[in-house]
């Protein structure tokens, strides 16, 4: 425990200055120095200083032991996904963060408020946390300039700047963080995220194996989940479908045993992608369906839903007015919420319906331009084939070609899944 700290807060709390206080203790220079951490306290000298300032040392010991318990059961809500109990731990150490300002546990304590505010998807407040930290970052341990760059990386992911994430994680995977248990799956974790983002599915399922068997050897059960899901995601794009289908079946039984609803639909999401992809569509459809009377209306997961379900209901030949009206909701809710991705893709399938030449000149012209800029290169291919085969159709070979040479060398068409 750093007294020093806490010294210097109730002297300038008592407005005296450090003359008086060290009067007949210590030096002044001694004090200056305890003060900073330069020189350690010892009992005797620190309870004369504390008693001076009406603070009974082994008060500060007792609360200091306290709030290392609370952010320790933090930490480890946070690590087995118990949300309820990292809200409650939460909530108790923001309302000591005065006292906690005063310890050496500050920057463990911005780290972790950092970890929780991603892990409920809370980016904005996650940001802050990091701005806190950047101020103060040469001051950080080891281990704790360990977490900082995880968390960082797990930012970089939620915010979809996966070329950054990817830098900074493998560049902690070359770490020799042995003795640090931790971040050998949770670096593995991130990475598998990261990887199944940029559609490289081979090295998201090394990863994911990985960061698997640990959770499992420490029964981190929703963890574990939540590995199966990044696993049954790269196997469908892998087209390894007898192991998605043996995977969404244990995540669909096991979420739904555990009563963990987000998990279970975006496990039933995923699954009717993969239905999808091998020609199932009326279980795919049933599939999309029951998501989107799941997900919030206005949500981006509502938007997936509806729009993961609009190419299905093509290959159902459904009524095109029906796929009209999904169209029109996709876009409504996309432009005013920003999904501008979804936007387009809605706006590409409201021309397809219409079957006019007007699709390929909205693809040239906003699809494409749009796509080519995220880090998934992959995503615009099919869209590029497809305007491609519009020109070769009409003569027009050398702007064929243009986009042939530009794309074809990414043949690798991703399909969205929630992760």
């Amino acid at each position: 425990m750093e007294l020093g700290k806490t010294i210097k807060y109730y002297r300038i709390k008592h407005n005296m200055t450090q003359a008086e206080l060290a009067d007949g203790i210590c030096s002044i220079p001694h004090l200056s120095k305890i003060e900073n951490n330069i020189y350690k306290a010892n009992h005797a000298t620190a309870s004369l200083l504390l008693d001076r300032l009406g603070v009974n040392i082994e008060d500060e010991y007792a609360q200091h032991n306290e709030i290392k318990q609370s952010l320790e059961a933090f930490i480890e809500a946070i690590q087995f996904v118990d949300v309820q109990e990292a809200k409650r731990i939460q909530k108790l150490l923001v309302e000591k963060e005065f006292i906690i300002a005063r310890t050496d546990y500050i920057n463990t304590y911005h780290l972790y408020m950092m970890r929780y505010h991603l892990m409920n998807g809370a980016n904005h407040l996650a940001q802050e946390q990091r701005a806190i930290l950047d101020k103060n970052r040469t001051n950080l341990s080891a281990i704790e300039e360990l977490s900082y760059r995880l968390f960082n990386g797990i930012l970089l992911v939620n915010r979809n700047r996966l070329k950054e994430a990817k830098e900074i994680l493998l560049d902690l995977q070359s770490e020799d963080y042995s003795s640090k248990y931790i971040f050998v799956r949770e670096v593995a974790f991130v990475l598998a995220q990261c990887f199944t983002q940029l559609n490289e599915p081979e090295k998201a399922i090394i990863y994911a194996k990985e960061a698997l068997q640990i959770f499992k050897q420490e029964d981190n059960y929703i963890r574990a989940f939540h590995t199966q899901m990044l696993l049954g995601v790269n196997y469908t794009q892998m087209n390894m479908t007898e192991e998605s289908l043996r995977l969404y079946k244990i995540l669909l039984r096991n979420t739904r045993l555990f009563s963990r609803d987000t998990l279970y639909y975006q496990a039933m999401y995923n699954y009717g992608v993969l239905l999808k992809k091998i020609g199932n569509y009326e279980q795919s459809h049933e599939c999309f369906t029951k998501c989107s009377a799941y997900y919030d209306k206005d949500s981006q997961n509502y938007v997936f839903s509806l729009l993961a379900d609009i190419e299905v209901l093509f290959q159902l030949k459904t009524d095109k007015k029906q796929i009209e009206l999904k169209l029109n909701e996709i876009i409504e809710i996309s432009a005013k919420r920003g999904y501008k991705r979804s936007e387009l893709q809605a706006r590409y399938y409201a021309h397809r319906l219409k079957a006019d030449d007007a699709m390929y000149n909205f693809i040239e012209q906003e699809l494409l331009p749009h796509l080519d800029k995220l880090d998934n290169k992959e995503e615009p291919v099919h869209y590029a084939i497809e305007l491609a085969q519009w020109y070769q159709k009409n003569g027009e070979y050398e702007k064929a070609n243009e986009y042939l040479n530009k794309y074809a060398m990414k043949v690798k068409r991703r399909e969205f899944s929630i992760v």
